[in-house]
């Protein structure tokens, strides 16, 4: 029974991708990522930080969309941190989020928006740029060489980018992690239901029939990144509920670390839950006093569960997955036959 309800949510998310072609332009993202991934390897971890909300359009030229509301301020202030910490980060976030600070504090004039979304540092302007941003704030040429920074819109183009940023950075585990902390659609309309133009007024009230989405984060544990440190966030807003929440998710996608947060107190405090054990993160009266962010203390701690010099503990969970047993013999014959 549990094979079966595998092999159906696998089947859910290939016909996802199948039914929605890739954005415009992801070929070139893809391409970034590559080489960013490819003058990295060796010298930095890699983290990728998911950022914002996503947009699930009503029509296909889109004038009205549902939105999944979020700042997006705990991707991006997360993102400076993992910088701080000596991390080179694919920063993919929802169009005009909040932005780390070596990118707030840039002024617009060096800081532009490539056509393919991605956001680059004009070289030539490189020392221009360090003088006009204040001493605090950590934007040196290297951490600027070590940010590539791709934007979405919609539920579509996100999942395109995590897929492939996945697949992308396992070919570098265990020295890569991600962080998903962007707010996902749960509904979407399929694209043979999606109008082709705007919807009229004249027509009377709307109805919409919104499809769950497939849960992405079982085929990205399971199949585009199973050797990969995978950090999931999850929001509640009752007490008692979080920690359970918590747990169930990592024992349904077997992945690393859940960091479950309040509505009410999550700039304060959050709870790290693993298979194991949960933990406590708060900011003390002292930190919050000095304006020390929350997500500081959480990027540390991630980081030092990461530990990439030494790679990190597989959970037997993922060990024992059809998928990462087939991706082991298959390492076993490749070098039995090298």
């Amino acid at each position: 029974m549990a094979l079966k309800a595998s092999t159906r949510a696998m089947e859910e998310w290939e016909e996802y991708f199948a039914q929605n072609p890739a954005p415009p332009g992801h070929s070139h993202h893809c391409g970034d990522m590559e080489a960013f991934c490819q003058r990295h390897v060796g010298h930095h971890p890699i983290a990728l930080v998911t950022s914002g909300g996503t947009t699930v359009p009503l029509e296909r030229n889109t004038v009205r969309f549902v939105d999944n509301f979020s700042a997006g301020t705990r991707g991006a202030a997360s993102t400076e941190y993992f910088l701080q910490q000596g991390y080179a980060v694919i920063f993919i976030h929802a169009t005009s989020p909040s932005l780390p600070s070596c990118v707030t504090s840039t002024p617009g004039s060096y800081w532009r928006p490539c056509r393919r979304g991605r956001a680059a540092c004009c070289s030539s302007h490189h020392n221009t740029l360090a003088r006009c941003i204040p001493s605090g704030v950590s934007t040196s040429r290297s951490r600027l060489g070590r940010l590539l920074w791709l934007t979405f819109t919609s539920l579509s183009d996100y999942l395109w980018l995590l897929r492939s940023a996945t697949q992308c950075l396992q070919r570098l585990a265990p020295k890569a992690l991600l962080y998903l902390a962007a707010a996902v659609s749960d509904f979407y309309i399929p694209q043979d239901e999606i109008s082709e133009h705007k919807i009229q007024s004249e027509s009377g009230p709307l109805t919409v029939r919104l499809q769950l989405v497939p849960k992405m984060l079982r085929p990205l544990v399971s199949v585009w990144g199973p050797e990969l440190y995978v950090v999931s966030f999850k929001l509640e807003t009752d007490e008692k509920k979080l920690i359970e929440k918590a747990t169930a998710a990592l024992r349904k996608y077997k992945h690393d670390l859940v960091i479950g947060n309040l509505l009410q107190t999550r700039r304060d405090e959050v709870t790290l839950v693993t298979e194991r054990e949960s933990s406590l993160l708060r900011l003390t009266e002292h930190q919050k006093a000095e304006r020390i962010e929350i997500e500081r203390l959480i990027v540390e701690e991630v980081c030092s569960r990461h530990r990439p010099e030494r790679g990190h503990a597989i959970p037997l969970a993922k060990l024992c997955h059809p998928s990462t047993m087939l991706q082991d013999v298959g390492r076993l014959l490749s070098h039995a036959y090298a």
